[in-house]
């Protein structure tokens, strides 16, 4: 009975380092994007401030 217990503590432990694998992939990837996103937004408002500044120097 204990090998049969402790083959299924096992079992869950497997599939809990799988969750949390999942979920770790997931926060990557959603990270990774907003990253993207952020700079993208930098970007942009650079460019405005940029133009902005050359216009009031007209």
């Amino acid at each position: 009975m204990k090998k049969l217990l402790g083959n299924v503590r096992g079992a869950a432990a497997v599939e809990l380092a799988l969750i949390l694998g999942l979920m770790v992939v997931g926060l990557l990837a959603s990270v990774g994007n907003l990253g993207s996103e952020v700079q993208s937004s930098y970007n942009d408002t650079a460019t405005k401030v940029a133009d902005a500044t050359a216009q009031a120097a007209n």
